[in-house]
């Protein structure tokens, strides 16, 4: 440890291109990065890899992870049917009971097995739609009995989505940490959990989730240079709201064909070949041998080549249905969101499906705005979601200029 034992600064959501096929950090290149984050002043003490439906016994960190003075430590990214669920302390007996590749596993068995078999299950971005645990509670008033701890504090969820957590830990009693969620290098450490401990191994991690009294707190990484004012974290009601069903946002009520929101009609077809990831990696000089070197993933989590994800920008899809939307104003990309659930490989047939999943308005600086989300969904030839693509657009309210006619 860099600094006082009394504290460890512990990024707990981390993935690594060795272990989840989404991913373009390397081990190597994060802890590289908390070098560099240390000599401008900040605190990153290590990070936990939290791989997709992977968990690789074989992977030790622990010389390269001395080279550095810092800690490397594993766990488990699941799939369940409320979403995305952290895993610390995963044991043989919680691996005989699950099959990793299952993206519906039963939520109340993962947590009540993690627990029984001596590790601890965690709510990933407990506020973000679909994937976070605070849409199921909200829609379907599930048992959060089960749950002790959530990831209110998401490096890749917006203020919104991790207010959404937060209030629903603090109202419901749950703990909180924080975590990027990091699958670049440069994400790592963006938000991360301050426990008032030394913690070192997993064993010591578990523990400190687990016991009731033990200190940790959710903070950002400007939050942990030494002096530093940690500010009350937003509540729902400060922040601008995201969606049209929350506050009244003046003018006119919005005008659009409410009918098309939410339906998926398809969009076109996508044939997966091994030319044509072989192309594409060609292309784009990509060079991760589970995309490129038969030998190597013949090894590897997946038993085989692999698509890079961006392969499916490649597939031309026709658009979903138009929403009408009467609004004027200047349009423009307002940001985008990926979710990889299955490896792409050789052989498969994707076939896209288009919506618009979302209509919302905020208010800016600059006036009244219109959001528009269209995502595009791709099943393979066995039914499987393999991944969901979202693209938000904006317009921007356009004002006449004092002395336009």
């Amino acid at each position: 440890m860099t600094n006082a034992p009394t504290h460890t600064f512990l990024d707990l959501h981390v993935h690594s291109s060795g272990g989840s096929d989404d991913a373009g950090g390397t081990v190597e290149g994060y802890l590289k990065w908390i070098e560099a984050r240390r000599r401008l002043g900040f605190r990153i003490d290590g990070f936990v890899l939290t791989e997709h439906r992977n968990f690789d016994t074989t992977r030790d960190f622990s010389a390269l992870a001395a080279k550095y003075n810092a800690v490397v430590l594993h766990g488990l990214e699941v799939e369940t049917d409320i979403g995305h669920v952290l895993v610390y302390g995963v044991t043989p007996a919680f691996l005989s009971h699950f099959n990793l590749t299952d993206v519906s596993l039963p939520y109340a068995e993962v947590f009540k097995v993690a627990w029984e078999t001596g590790g601890i299950a965690v709510g990933a971005h407990g506020g973000r739609p679909h994937i976070g645990l605070v849409d199921h509670v909200e829609e379907r008033s599930i048992d959060l009995a089960p749950i002790k701890v959530i990831e209110a504090l998401n490096g890749g969820s917006s203020d919104f989505e991790n207010a959404r957590a937060h209030e629903l830990a603090v109202a419901r009693g749950l703990r909180e940490v924080g975590a990027s969620d990091s699958h670049f290098v440069s994400a790592l450490g963006r938000c991360l959990t301050r426990f008032d401990s030394a913690i070192t191994t997993v064993e010591g991690l578990v523990a400190a989730l687990r016991d009731p009294a033990a200190q940790f707190q959710a903070m950002r990484l400007e939050e942990t240079v030494p002096g530093a004012v940690i500010p009350p974290r937003p509540t729902l009601a400060q922040l601008v709201p995201a969606t049209s069903r929350m506050g009244d946002l003046g003018g006119d009520a919005l005008e659009y064909d409410r009918s098309v929101v939410g339906k998926e009609v398809a969009a076109g077809r996508l044939e997966v070949t091994a030319e044509a990831i072989a192309s594409y990696c060609e292309a784009l000089e990509e060079t991760n041998p589970l995309y490129t070197d038969a030998v190597f993933a013949a090894q590897g989590p997946y038993g085989g080549i692999i698509a890079p994800p961006g392969i499916l920008q490649t597939a031309r899809l026709s658009p979903p249905p138009d929403p009408a939307i009467n609004f004027v104003g200047t349009s423009f990309m307002a940001g985008s969101r990926q979710e990889y659930h299955l490896p792409i490989r050789a052989g498969d047939t994707l076939e896209g499906f288009a919506s618009v999943a979302q209509v919302y308005e905020k208010t800016g600086r600059s006036g009244r705005m219109v959001f528009v989300v269209r995502r595009n969904r791709y099943i393979n030839q066995h039914g499987e979601t393999v991944a969901t693509l979202e693209s938000s657009m904006v317009m921007r309210e356009t004002k006449a200029v004092e002395g336009d006619a």
